[in-house]
């Protein structure tokens, strides 16, 4: 970055001790001032799902932005109908949503639990210690207490009982009558890749459900590929039927590709509700046409080139070869992901920082945490297992090495 401009630039995130200058993007692939090019294991902020710059998507772009860009909410188009239509035609969504779009994904979360407590007239909120929902002043942590229950789920990510939730009782304290809604984000976990286990997703979403709440599933991070399905609540059975598909379906990055849109879907029945009551909602960028016919060409995309199926299968091979790492490296502790969502956790004697700087070096982009040692893999659906396999040779290289990386 140009020094006369560089301490104009406001940053609130931690961010590593090196410089990154991105000269430009394409696929998987992004230009650096300092190291050249880098394959990117992040998908730029885990949205550019079809990798960077994608052709039709940027054609789309062209095509349509010099005619229509924007409108005021009094203007209707066809591309926000449309875009419902076809978005839960390709991921087989169980049951009919109405939906709008907007530009963030913690707004169409804060939308989802707004809307939720709206129908209710409740005003507190079920979700999990492990889940992120958003930056929103009451979406972030820690939350509210007043207004939210963020039940401790650690000891059930890996429980091995025969018995249901029930049985075992150790939630069987949660008063369900006063919850609004269960919001559900399945996985993500902020980064973490903490997925829940389906007999305690099961348990929750019953019980709210019979309490008279609703469930919202958070799928902004989850959504479009990113664990091996269209959206992540697929991987949980309490799903499968239509009568028991979600609520409320929060949208966002992957939706656009990494252009900023994001919506919520509302089960039709729900959306009559909300449009009959005294509630208005709106902003600048609600149904923006050219956000929806971005988020269509995605869509169009993902159908036409199987990445649903192909992100699942190359997530399950690159899982495969983390492992092998750390079974000949001791390097990697353990191995966590669904699709193209993974992370490898190191070994405490690997300095999680020091192992992403070598990685840069040899031309790879991954995100890490030095708070819980591990390295991050939200890589474009379109990785190849070429690319996969040279940063694992990479790494592999890296980890057996003693310099720098071994903590003092």
């Amino acid at each position: 970055m140009d020094e006369l401009y560089k301490d104009k630039c406001m940053k609130m995130f931690v961010s590593p001790n090196v410089s990154l200058t991105v000269m430009g993007t394409l696929g998987t692939r992004i230009k650096t001032k300092e190291y050249g090019e880098l394959i990117d294991f992040e998908s730029g902020c885990w949205a550019a799902v079809l990798g960077h710059s994608k052709k039709e998507v940027v054609d789309t772009i062209v095509e349509n932005a010099g005619h229509l860009f924007h409108t005021h909410q009094y203007f209707d188009t066809e591309h926000p109908g449309a875009l419902v239509k076809e978005l839960t035609a390709a991921s087989k969504l169980k049951g009919n949503y109405k939906g709008t779009f907007m530009s963030s994904g913690s707004e169409a979360v804060s939308l989802a639990v707004l809307l939720a407590e709206l129908v209710t007239g409740r005003l507190k909120k079920l979700s999990l210690s492990i889940s992120y929902l958003g930056t929103s002043t009451e979406l972030r942590m820690p939350r509210n207490p007043n207004q939210w229950m963020d039940l401790d789920v650690y000891e059930c990510l890996n429980c091995t009982k025969d018995s249901n939730c029930g049985e075992c009782g150790k939630h069987n304290h949660i008063d369900f009558s006063h919850m609004a809604a269960f919001v559900f984000e399945p996985g993500n976990s902020g980064g973490l890749v903490l997925c829940p286990p389906d007999k305690l997703i099961t348990f929750l979403v019953e019980n709210i459900r019979d309490a008279g709440g609703f469930v919202i599933a958070n799928e902004v991070t989850t959504g479009f590929g990113r664990t091996g399905k269209w959206f992540g609540f697929q991987h949980y059975r309490v799903f499968d039927s239509e009568s028991s598909s979600p609520d409320f379906i929060a949208l966002g990055k992957g939706l656009g590709n990494g252009y900023p849109i994001s919506g919520v879907l509302v089960r039709s029945e729900l959306a009559k509700i909300v449009e009959s009551m005294d509630f208005r909602y709106v902003q600048s960028h609600t149904d923006d046409p050219l956000g929806c016919i971005v988020a269509r060409k995605v869509v169009e995309v993902m159908l036409n080139e199987n990445l649903i199926e192909y992100g699942n299968k190359i997530g399950e091979y690159f899982r495969y070869k983390l492992a092998e790492i750390g079974e000949r490296t001791g390097g990697i502790t353990e191995v966590r992901g669904r699709g193209m969502m993974n992370v490898a956790v190191l070994n405490r004697k690997h300095k999680a920082l020091e192992v992403f700087k070598h990685l840069l070096k040899r031309g790879f982009f991954i995100g890490y945490s030095e708070a819980h040692n591990y390295l991050h893999f939200y890589a474009p659906l379109i990785i190849k297992s070429e690319e996969i396999d040279s940063l694992c040779n990479s790494l592999e290289i890296i980890l057996e090495s003693n310099s720098v990386i071994i903590s003092k």
